[in-house]
């Protein structure tokens, strides 16, 4: 937001001349932070309008002009002063800038009085670019040649002066809760609160001469929701031209380009009150109507930046009886556009919904002055005003123009007054000072907030334009602003210090990924979202509870339209790009959360359960000149797990075959505490691998550590290591192969007695001397005591109470 301190000069006193960064740094100070002060002063010096009396050809150069040009010396005498130039587009009576004689220019050029082709040159005519004006903010047919000043521009008059290039314009960097700050009108509230001075503004009168408004135009709103006020008025024998110089001056002051009086006008309302307009050719308004209705999916509207814009049934347009006219609170259309052929317009002001502005403007990539504005928020208390004042100007600089009788006002959602109820001691409280009560009333009072005191209960009753105050604790920020926040001595605020402490299963997160990454794993993080063929690519049935995935209503791209299920694709699709890109030796893990849906669609929100994830797949050990590399194994992720299970003091568990569809149906186990499953691994189903264009064999994990977290862990324990050597055996077992190496080892664990140590197996062995349908499973059983040294007959009983139960299972020893 820009602001001309020349144009706040006719609301509020404002010292130009006085340091402005001292009063920026103030308003700053009070919460309205100004980013920059601008001085339009180009540098120019000694340029000033004259009027060209006569223009004669060059005798000697067929592009050269002499003009004749009537001026005021700089003591104010009249001269007339001869400029020989090349420009096309001067004639006699036009009023143009000249510099004259030692004049300077805005890029520091210095014009001296010279000859062209024999002729002498008093000067120079002058463009835009000389003044150090943008073309951005000049009407196009400005933007090139010389300068032409409206008919009656005074001559001898200083080019800065007229062309309002003394100004000095603060522009700010305004928070979204103060919409009010983003008009002329609302600056002055806060630059008169501030400079102790009152505020005057514009008296707002509007003689209606025209025939009734009644049954000649048609104003109504479809969606209330989205548009809570709608109003119009007609202006008729308008005649379309440039805005005067005054008006020009100050949009481009404040950064926007006039076009002409009729847009100018609407423009210089919306900064000057804060209220965004649009004026319609009336003739142009198929059924002289107007209504805020919301688009239909697919219409297409060209909007006055001559593109075509493709609505959605979500976006609010104005729309005449057979179209959209245009794009609600964002840009007009092209086809109903003021022109200069235009005699009848249509005034329209309105209140949007701010949200759908926004959404409507980042929808189609276009964002404008007022879509800014209805974004934060306009006052629907205002819109009355801004009309009138609106019409005011058009009758003011367009003699000739009359005004319709009557205005059409569709108020669907009055505005509530609002009123704060709040105590001097809670305010103080709040901020941690000793403001007297007649001094948080009179910083109130100033604001325009109306205080009732009853007792020590205050209330405020809020101004309309203050939509941002809605408690106690706005109504302190706006007493602390004013009253001077360096005037509030800082305090130590009281903090009651206590442990801090994380949930059980964040520790468990904690533990998981630091195992992991002991264990050698690197860790990735993914999207929350997966593809629907994803579970298909791993094998998954229709029926599994996994496909139940929550559909996503605006993705960040098609390949992500549902939240996840299970982490086992995101692992693999990491797997697939490191493949990809001949990153063969792989072992990565990801801890987060998967979201289970209770119904579709969903009523409440889903059950986020943690789990874990990882892939191993390539060469584990590096080749060295001594080490051949090795290919990872089902043993390698078995150990891992095992050992992740270890340091979470999971010591009994089951492991039995897996029955996951995306594991390889004999490489793959699931491990189990009390039948609950709480870990599948395996080897990765060869098709599910051709899904993800891995060759080569893969290993994949998954850890439920919700269950995980129900289970009750041993924590780590200190245990004494025996002065006593052990001792050890060495059993073959000639088992039948339906019976499982777990399930003897379990058994030698639990009849090993005391002083059983670990069981080991070390061999596998199937062939030759071994009948069919067995296999011989060679452990070690090691022995210890912490009493003394062990002998034979302390373990042969239980050696034999082993055997004897592994031959109720069909074994014996080799």
């Amino acid at each position: 937001m820009k602001a001309s301190l020349q144009w706040m000069k006719d609301y509020v006193s404002v010292n130009i001349g006085e340091n402005p960064q001292e009063f920026a740094d103030a308003l700053t100070q009070a919460g309205i932070p100004v980013e920059e002060v601008i001085h339009c002063d180009t540098g120019i010096k000694k340029i000033y309008t004259g009027k060209i009396v006569e223009i004669t050809k060059h005798p000697d150069a067929d592009k050269l002009q002499v003009c004749q040009v009537e001026c005021l010396t700089e003591e104010g005498e009249p001269v007339t002063k001869q400029i020989v130039t090349a420009a096309t587009n001067v004639a006699v009576g036009q009023i143009v800038p000249v510099a004259y004689h030692k004049s300077r220019l805005a890029d520091g050029t210095e014009i001296k009085k010279g000859k062209l082709r024999g002729e002498v040159s008093e000067g120079m005519f002058c463009s835009v670019a000389e003044f150090g004006l943008s073309t951005d903010v000049v009407l196009p047919e400005e933007a090139t040649g010389i300068y032409i000043f409206p008919e009656g521009t005074a001559i001898g008059q200083d080019v800065k002066e007229v062309l309002g290039l003394t100004d000095v314009v603060y522009e700010f960097e305004l928070t979204p809760n103060r919409a009010d700050c983003f008009s002329m009108v609302g600056l002055s509230r806060e630059f008169a609160v501030l400079g102790k001075s009152e505020t005057t503004f514009p008296e707002v009168t509007v003689p209606e001469e025209g025939a009734s408004i009644e049954g000649r135009l048609n104003i109504s709103i479809d969606d209330t929701e989205l548009c809570s006020r709608f109003m119009g008025r007609l202006i008729e024998n308008v005649t379309v031209q440039k805005s005067p110089l005054w008006l020009q001056n100050r949009l481009r002051n404040c950064g926007i380009r006039p076009i002409n009086n009729v847009v100018d006008v609407t423009n210089y309302v919306m900064l000057e009150l804060g209220q965004p307009m649009h004026a319609y050719d009336y003739d142009h308004l198929h059924g002289h109507s107007l209504v805020a209705r919301k688009a239909t999916a697919g219409e297409v509207i060209q909007t006055l930046d001559s593109n075509d814009r493709t609505l959605t049934d979500t976006m609010l347009v104005i729309a005449d009886a057979t179209r959209p006219v245009g794009v609600a609170g964002v840009m007009g259309g092209a086809d109903s556009e003021v022109s200069n052929a235009t005699t009848t317009v249509v005034l329209e002001a309105a209140v949007f919904n701010g949200a759908s502005i926004r959404r409507t403007s980042r929808a189609l990539g276009l964002r404008s002055e007022a879509s800014g504005r209805f974004e934060r928020g306009v006052n629907s208390e205002m819109t009355p005003l801004a009309l009138d004042r609106a019409a005011q100007l058009l009758l003011e600089i367009t003699p000739g123009s009359t005004v319709a009788k009557g205005v059409i006002d569709v108020y669907a959602t009055p505005k509530e007054v609002r009123t704060v109820s709040f105590t001097s001691t809670a305010v103080n409280a709040y901020l941690g000072t000793d403001i007297d009560e007649a001094e948080i009333i009179s910083i109130l009072r100033t604001l325009s907030f109306t205080v009732e005191q009853e007792g020590d209960l205050l209330a405020a009753t809020v101004p309309s334009w203050r939509d941002d105050v809605t408690g106690m604790p706005d109504i302190a920020e706006e007493v602390a602003r004013i009253h001077n926040y360096d005037e509030i001595q800082p305090t130590t605020p009281l903090a009651r210090i206590q442990t801090g402490t994380v949930s059980p299963m964040h520790a468990l997160v904690h533990d998981v990924k630091h195992s992991l990454a002991a264990a050698g794993l690197d860790e990735i993080i993914t999207f929350s979202f997966m593809h629907k063929d994803s579970l298909q690519d791993l094998l998954i049935p229709e029926t599994d509870s996994r496909h139940q995935a929550i559909p996503i209503l605006n993705p960040i791209s098609e390949e992500f339209p549902v939240m996840r299920t299970t982490l086992v694709p995101s692992v693999l699709e990491t797997a697939k790009r490191n493949v990809a890109q001949k990153n063969l030796d792989l072992a990565v893990f990801e801890v987060a959360a998967v979201y289970e849906p209770k119904a579709l669609p969903l009523t409440e929100l889903p059950k986020e359960r943690m789990m874990a994830a990882g892939v191993i797949l390539g060469k584990w050990d590096r080749q060295e000149w001594n080490v051949p590399a090795r290919n990872v194994d089902f043993y390698d992720l078995k150990g891992i797990i095992e050992s992740v299970l270890a340091n979470l003091g999971v010591e009994e568990y089951a492991i039995s075959r897996s029955k996951e569809h995306y594991l390889h149906p004999g490489v793959s186990a699931s491990i189990s505490v009390e039948g609950v499953e709480i870990v599948r691994f395996g080897e990765l189903h060869p098709q599910v691998a051709s899904h993800y264009d891995i060759s080569g064999k893969a290993y994949l994990f998954e850890m439920d550590l919700e269950a995980l977290l129900q289970l009750n862990r041993k924590g780590i324990s200190f245990t004494g290591i025996s002065k006593f050597p052990g001792t050890s055996r060495d059993l073959a077992i000639v088992a039948p192969n339906t019976v499982q190496a777990g399930d003897i080892l379990a058994v030698m664990q639990e009849e090993g007695g005391q002083y059983i140590e670990t069981v080991r197996i070390f061999d596998v062995y199937e062939g030759e001397h071994i009948q069919e349908g067995y296999r011989s499973l060679a452990y070690t059983l090691s022995f210890r005591s912490h009493e003394g040294t062990l002998v034979d007959a302390d373990i042969d009983d239980r050696i034999q109470a082993i055997l004897a139960r592994l031959a109720d299972k069909g074994c014996t020893l080799r």
